[in-house]
């Protein structure tokens, strides 16, 4: 058999595992996203019919609604063990590691990127908000921590206070900052 179809067949199983797990915690997270999406879209909207910048509110809006989806498809789980599995037929598990690492260090750069171009477009309007540019580009980079899932990474996301891990977490107050950010901004429309 090939590896990449027994690599995706190992993933499936995982996968299917995770999606028999969604709960009511999971809906809460996505619906929180898509709270948080709509105030950017709706952000968005204002701004275009203003005649003003307004390719960063959508933007941040399809994020968080890809995101929202993720937090109840898994779909990030599903990659993650296609390319562990890839790694453990193909021969190269043992020399993930720097793979690994270096692939945090490049999503990190993306992410700030992406950062960058949102703080840039949001400041070209009347209304800036780093909050949203920040919680976003939080967002992101935990989700990319979640992808590349390196042993370092994952223990301090998994780590648990109060009851809930460190990802859900910083991910909840990413969630908050787009939210605070997203509202603010609708004041000044």
């Amino acid at each position: 058999m090939d590896t990449l179809y027994q690599a995706t067949i190992i993933a499936t199983e995982v996968w299917q595992s995770a999606i028999d797990q969604v709960s009511w915690n999971h809906g809460l997270i996505a619906t929180a996203y898509l709270g948080a999406a709509w105030l950017c879209l709706l952000n968005g909207h204002i701004s275009q019919v203003a005649r003003q910048p307004h390719a960063a509110w959508y933007f941040a809006g399809i994020v968080l609604c890809l995101l929202s989806a993720n937090t109840v498809l898994h779909a990030d789980l599903f990659v993650t063990h296609f390319i562990r599995a890839s790694a453990k037929l193909q021969g190269w598990y043992g020399a993930r590691r720097t793979l690994q690492y270096a692939a945090v260090i490049v999503l990190a750069l993306v992410v700030m990127l992406s950062a960058s171009w949102l703080r840039r477009v949001f400041a070209a309007s009347d209304v800036s908000s780093e909050t949203v540019t920040f919680g976003l580009a939080a967002l992101l980079l935990l989700f990319a921590l979640r992808v590349v899932s390196a042993h370092g990474t994952d223990a301090l996301l998994n780590w648990r206070l109060i009851g809930l891990s460190v990802g859900r977490l910083l991910e909840l107050a990413g969630i908050g900052l787009v939210v605070h950010g997203a509202r603010r901004s609708l004041r000044f429309h």
